[in-house]
């Protein structure tokens, strides 16, 4: 159990009293969204947690421990348990919204309702924080998005895009990136070569990369994850800075850390911060 003090992510984001937050990318997405969940329960406000794509199931697990799953195909039986949970639980706590349980390649997976109707449930305040996982990544530390991904609801008020230091200097296949090839359309880098600072700032930057598709007035905020070690704060400062030079003010702040550890913002970045 976190305590009040470990609100690290609510308070380096900045985030508001409401928010939807979206998260999109690669290079432990999940454990970030995990704990944002964690940290949010401090709050004693209502959370909705779901995916607009596929999650594996497991990954459900740490929001059972303190709070519910409602799945169904309806919208209308979802919305109307929605309610009637606040309302039993004094309007706090956390709820898991999905459609349903599938099999995908031999793993279990559930699918989330859709961004409309997350959209609609944003507008008639059914909860105060909205966590959706909007991007899938097959547990690389880095993706490139497909042409229908990722899949953010438009009420999305913060969009977090993570990605993994440890990317760093692996070679451009897809083992390493997922859709290695649009990895390689977007940043120039050919397949097989080591990936450096320059390929992830762009894939970072490029309209169609890691914040494709985000909303009209949502923040953008930059995630560097898995930075456990000084070499690994110094890479992960020496992206940041770049990326604020070529993204040309689009990103709000970047936030440097390691979602798995106990401290895990090491530094946040925002842009009149300079070299």
């Amino acid at each position: 159990m976190l305590s009040k003090e470990q609100v690290q992510i609510y308070n380096a984001l900045g985030l508001k009293e409401k928010a939807f937050i979206s998260f999109v990318g690669a290079g432990g997405k999940s454990t970030l969204f995990n704990r944002l969940a964690e940290e949010l329960l401090l709050k004693n406000k209502r959370i909705i947690l779901t995916t607009t794509t596929k999650m594996f199931a497991w990954q459900l697990a740490p929001f059972m421990k303190k709070g519910r799953l409602v799945e169904d195909h309806d919208e209308e039986t979802i919305r109307k348990f929605i309610k009637k949970y606040f309302s039993v639980k004094s309007k706090t706590g956390r709820l898991a919204v999905i459609r349903e349980k599938i099999e995908d390649n031999g793993e279990e997976k559930v699918s989330g309702p859709s961004p409309d109707w997350l959209d609609k449930w944003w507008k008639e305040k059914l909860a105060d924080y909205f966590l959706v996982e909007a991007d899938g990544a097959a547990g690389r530390p880095v993706k490139a998005p497909a042409s229908h991904e990722p899949v953010i609801p438009l009420s999305t008020t913060d969009l977090i895009g993570v990605i993994g230091i440890d990317a760093l200097g692996l070679s451009l296949q897809e083992e390493n990136v997922f859709r290695s090839e649009i990895f390689s359309q977007l940043t120039g880098l050919k397949l097989g070569e080591k990936i450096g600072i320059e390929a992830l700032s762009l894939l970072i930057c490029h309209p169609e990369g890691l914040f494709k598709g985000t909303p009209l007035n949502c923040l953008r905020h930059l995630f560097i994850n898995k930075v456990e070690d000084s070499k690994d704060l110094k890479k992960a400062e020496e992206l940041a800075f770049q990326v604020l030079k070529i993204c040309h003010r689009k990103i709000s702040g970047i936030i440097i850390g390691a979602a798995g550890q106990s401290e895990v913002v090491a530094e946040v970045i925002k842009e009149e911060k300079t070299l």
